[in-house]
């Protein structure tokens, strides 16, 4: 039906709720603000990102460094195992091996922990400058919608009828 209209007769948001000014966010101001508050966003999740992929491939370099040392000092036991000729020989090779084990495996864990700790205060400050430019962002569309709204001209009166007593 082209001619059927589809206003409802009783526009409850006409009727009781002012027109409101709409802001025009079409002003330059508020691109230029825009493009700097979306630059520094930016590069902070870049810098954020490269951060997490660095401490990564950092933490998986590093550990298989280890597992190669390791599997290397596994052998080299077996090797000296097999090398002992009475059971005190063997026992002596296998108190140095687990004791040697048991030290670098400690060792390993406190890099990686170093490594994980030192991760999260980088992205923890990272992620502080993403939230100050967050608030900072919210408190440019502030400024930018008020001057928008200054920009705007005021509301065209109401279409309420008057009421007859």
């Amino acid at each position: 039906m082209p001619g059927k209209s589809t206003e409802t007769p009783f526009d409850m948001m006409q009727m009781f709720l002012p027109k409101w000014p709409t802001p025009a966010f079409s002003n330059w101001a508020f691109a230029e603000r825009e493009d700097k508050l979306e630059e520094r966003a930016f590069s902070g999740m870049q810098r954020f990102n490269k951060t997490i992929w660095d401490r990564a491939e950092k933490a998986l370099d590093d550990h298989m460094n280890f597992v190669s040392h390791r599997l290397h000092e596994d052998f080299e036991c077996a090797k000296a195992l097999s090398d002992c000729r009475m059971p005190e020989q063997a026992l002596s090779t296998l108190q140095s091996f687990y004791s040697k084990m048991a030290d670098e495996y400690q060792e390993h864990t406190r890099k990686q922990v170093e490594l994980l700790q030192d991760s999260i205060s980088e992205s923890m400050a990272t992620a502080e400058e993403l939230g100050e430019t967050a608030m900072e962002t919210a408190s440019e569309l502030t400024k930018a919608a008020e001057e928008s709204l200054k920009e705007v001209k005021p509301a065209a009166p109401s279409r309420r009828k008057p009421k007859t007593a």
